[in-house]
This record gives C-alpha cells, structure tokens and sequence, in this order.
C-alpha cells in the first residue's frame, strides 16, 4: 500500500520515522521524504511484492555498511507492516543531477576535467564494492547523480547490491545489461565490468556504444532485436575491423562530434573492451583499477591552451598538437616527468600529482614576466624543490617554484601507493 502524510514505519533500529510528503516512484517502490531522529532522511517504500530473501539481504547489506561514500547506501530497515516494508538513505543533495540529464544537454560539466574526476569517482566506487564481495546488478544510467561543478558523483539504488554469485531476481536494464545475462546468466562483477564500460563511453561521448546504424534501421525495437543489438550481434559503433553500425550523421551528434577529440589512448581501450572478444569473455575485461590508470594517464594529458586559454588534449611526445577549440599549434616543450609520465606545462592546468582525483598544482606564468612558468602548490602539504645547482627549498602551500630545466620535486605520498611522488622538469 502507499503511505500517506503523517504515517509512522517502524524501523528495526528501535525507532519510527514519520512520512512527511512523496519525492518520486519507480518500478519497484515510492520515495518519500521522512523524519526520523531528529533528520530528514529518504524512505524508499516497496510497493511490488518481494521476498524473504530480499528482506535478509538489505538487512546484511545494511550492517556491512558503504563499501565508499559515494553510494547513497541503506541506513536503516523498516519492520515489516502496512503490508510491505521499505529503508531509510540519505537524501541527495542540492547541486547533483541525473545522469540522464548530461546524456540529454541539460546538464553541463563545467569542465572537461571535471568530466574525467566523475569517470574516476564511478571507477572507484565500483572497485570498492567489488573489494566488499558484492556485485551491483543492474548498473545503468539512472544509478548516477553527478555534480557539475567538480564532476563529485553519487551512486543510488543500492537496494540490488548482492554477495558475488548470488541473484536478486533483477538481471538489468535493457542497454545496460552484459551479453551473457541477455542470453540467460546470472549478473556478477564481470557483468558489472561490461556495464561501467558502457556508462563510461556514454560519459565521455554522449551516445551508446552498440547504438549506430543497425539500430537505426530498426523498423520497430522488439525484444528479439534488443537481444542482437545489445547481446549475440552486438558491434561497437567505431569497430574498426566492422564498420557495419557506424554513427549516423543527424542521430549521433554527439559521439560522431566528440571521438576524433579524445586521446588515441582511451578510443582504443574502448575498441578492445567492445571487441568482440571481450563481449564472448567475461573474464577479459578490465578491472576498475586499469581502467583508473587509462582514465588517469588521458587527464595527464589535459590542458589549458596558451593561446585560447581553453582545456585540450597535448601529448609530450608529439611534435605538434593541435588545440581541440582554436586549432593553434600547442608547445610542449616545457614537461613535468613523474615516473613514466610526461606532463605538458601549459598555464593555467591543474596538476594531479599524487592521485587523479584532487588538483595538487597548478601552472601559471609569473606575475611580472609572462615569459616565466611556475608551478603553484595548491595542496595542503609542503615540497620540496631541488635546484640544478644542489640548492633546497621548502614549497609551502601557495607557494610556487619556477619552471626550469633540470629542477626536482618531491610532492608527497602517492595514497594508492604509499611511495613518494618525485618529479624533474625539463624544458627543450
């Protein structure tokens, strides 16, 4: 049954909450806005009939806890009364908005920087899930409500979460849904792998990546054909060994504006993992953590063009790189080496330097020489700088150093790691 204002649900926990009004519904329950404990919490009420089974299964996920903090998780089970039962999550805050909405262009990232920390943030949220032993089911888009402004993400409707192996009785959302459980399989963490990869290509290039022309040229979308597009048949919209469902001009604006932008480096990680290979071999996707490292060295390859100052892509070891905006030639020979990777010094780039998540440093020209690069140091810990000539300087927060060939850096504590993040500049 529904539940109206002013209704009081028992919670396992020893306490009540108490329906204030009605936030949304979906195919499986209605969403209200409760008080309880002195908060205001969201309580999804069950309005489809589910099993004992299901009951146990929130009530083991809600003592494990969040496997991070970007799962809006269970907080607390009701009891069962009013003939269903429900639980209580934190509400969504002000400032994120649905996943959809950015697919559709109401939404804007307000960086292509902040597009990339959101694609980290998802990748990191699904490892640590896979880490806890659970498998999510039934990733897709509407999982996701993302912040513009930094690309901050939050993960909803956890209540599918199960331990490895085991089946919820959800197998997915059409688009969504790996191959093997369209052909009758039970969902798992593979299963989840070839769902990230989809929700990350639609980040990036706004489309669907098995949606080209043969979905086009559908007369009428059955389940027999949902089934070859997306399962047995299915052919990756830039394949380059088929090029039988290409993006049509006029439908897939997006992806067709958007792929000959990015890194070589990420087109191709696509390729492989919608190979068909990968799509027959579950086992042979990415985990999320090689995804992170793909994902990771593509932003280290994000920049501010000097001439008009917006974000490109420019790789150090090409000669010449043309910016995506004003087609102008990007100079690179000013470079922040950090291991095997090669960051282009441009002013105006944000510098991630221990992880891929948080902007540590930032590169500016000089205040009084344009002429001269320095590296700010926007972090909350000091560096240290060491001069060609031997000499040792301390670099506290919002300090800078100049940048000059030959110079050394050591930056902190890589977390992923625990090793110490060291750098040299070299300027041709």
């Amino acid at each position: 049954m529904e539940l109206s204002k002013g209704t009081k649900v028992n919670l396992t926990a020893g306490f009540s909450a108490t329906v204030i009004k009605e936030l949304g519904r979906g195919g499986q329950g209605i969403v209200y806005l409760v008080q309880a404990e002195g908060k205001q919490l969201a309580l999804k009420w069950y309005t489809t009939p589910l099993d004992e089974k299901f009951y146990k299964n929130l009530e083991r996920n809600i003592a494990c806890g969040p496997p991070s903090d970007n799962f809006i998780w269970p907080l607390y089970l009701t009891q069962k009364q009013y003939g269903s039962f429900g639980y209580l999550m934190r509400l969504r805050p002000e400032g994120y908005f649905e996943f959809g909405n950015y697919l559709l262009a109401r939404q804007k990232f307000a960086s292509i920087n902040a597009m990339f920390t959101c694609a980290m943030k998802i990748c990191n949220a699904f490892m640590m899930l896979h880490r806890f032993g659970f498998s999510y089911q039934d990733l897709n888009d509407g999982n996701f409500f993302i912040r513009p402004s930094d690309g901050d993400v939050l993960i909803c409707d956890n209540d599918n979460v199960m331990p490895q192996g085991e089946k919820s009785g959800i197998m997915g959302k059409a688009r969504y849904m790996a191959p093997e459980v369209i052909a009758g399989g039970i969902p798992d963490k593979y299963s989840d792998r070839f769902s990230l990869s989809v929700i990350l290509f639609m980040l990036f290039f706004g489309n669907h990546p098995f949606e080209g022309a043969k979905v086009v040229a559908c007369p009428c979308m059955t389940e027999q054909f949902e089934k070859s597009f997306y399962g047995k048949d299915a052919v990756f919209i830039y394949d380059p060994t088929d090029k039988s469902n290409l993006p049509v001009r006029g439908v897939h604006g997006n992806v067709i504006k958007r792929w000959p932008l990015f890194p070589s480096l990420l087109k191709q990680t696509f390729e492989q993992q919608f190979a068909k290979d990968c799509l027959a071999h579950p086992n042979k996707r990415m985990i999320e953590q090689q995804w992170q490292k793909i994902i990771s060295k593509t932003k280290d390859l994000l920049i501010v063009c000097p001439h008009c100052k917006e974000e490109t892509f420019a790789d150090a070891h090409n000669e010449h790189n043309l910016c995506i905006a004003c087609g102008k030639d990007i100079n690179t020979d000013k470079q922040l080496h950090i291991d095997s990777r090669h960051i282009v010094l441009s002013a105006g780039t944000l510098l991630y330097l221990t992880d891929a998540v948080t902007p540590e440093g930032k590169t500016e020209t000089f205040p009084s020489d344009n002429n001269l690069t320095v590296i700010r140091n926007i972090s909350q810990n000091n560096w240290i700088a060491t001069t060609p000539s031997g000499k040792i300087k301390t670099v506290k927060p919002q300090e800078f150093f100049p940048v000059i060939n030959g110079l050394k850096v050591s930056f902190g504590q890589n977390a992923a790691s625990n090793t110490a993040v060291k750098g040299e500049i070299t300027v041709k």
